[in-house]
């Protein structure tokens, strides 16, 4: 039965530490997208800025040629050209706003500590996890080693016996009775003269489900 109970405790632990092994894995994965994007958006604010330098440089060049013009053909074209370059600025000025918000968004949200204090929990409890079940699994090895140099004292018969009632019922196979004279697995009030033997030290088998019984004075 405690090999039984360690196994499952093994099993329960494993199963926990996957699913918290997959919680870090999405959170680590979320702060490298965090940075990732802001990188990006620096890179953006970066281009947006040569953008509307090179507008404005555009603009500064039309107007400066506007007094060299003779032609109101070549005038127009250059006030045309001038208005094109001046818009473009104030666009992509606007734009290049939005991006900072958006980066000051971001910045905020990497130096918030909330995420890295339970990234840093989860990462402690794992480690406190696989510290127990290391020392489960060492508890199994020396349960299963005394389980077996058992096996190898009772042999024979009662061995043959006790792993067909296991195979046929599971664990447990011999269960007190309790305080009523019941079975202690199915429920099942003995018979009086099965009581009498198992008040008297027998371990007997219970009439209704197979398993062994015996009598456990209350302490």
């Amino acid at each position: 039965m405690e090999v039984l109970r360690t196994k499952t405790a093994i099993e329960k632990l494993q199963l926990r530490i996957e699913e918290v092994m997959e919680v870090v894995e999405k959170s680590k994965e979320r702060r490298e997208a965090l940075l990732k994007k802001i990188e990006e958006v620096k890179a953006e604010i970066e281009r947006h800025r040569e953008m509307v330098e090179e507008c404005r440089g555009k603009a500064k060049k039309a107007e400066e040629r506007l007094n060299l013009v003779k032609k109101a053909e070549e005038y127009r074209a250059l006030l045309k050209e001038k208005a094109k370059q001046e818009d473009c600025a104030i666009k992509l000025g606007e734009s290049l706003k939005k991006l900072e918000e958006e980066l000051r968004a971001l910045e905020r949200e990497k130096e918030d500590r909330k995420p890295l204090k339970e990234l840093a929990e989860l990462e402690e409890e794992l480690s406190d996890m696989r510290y127990s079940q290391s020392r489960l699994r060492g508890r199994l090895e020396e349960l299963e080693r005394e389980l077996e140099s058992l096996r190898s004292e009772v042999g024979g018969d009662f061995l043959q016996e006790y792993e067909r009632l296991k195979r046929k019922h599971g664990l447990p196979i011999a269960l007190p009775i309790d305080a009523f004279g019941a079975c202690g697995s199915c429920g099942t009030k003995l018979p009086s003269a099965l009581y009498s033997r198992l008040v008297s030290g027998e371990v007997v088998v219970c009439p209704s489900c197979g398993r062994l019984v015996y009598y456990e004075e209350a302490v």
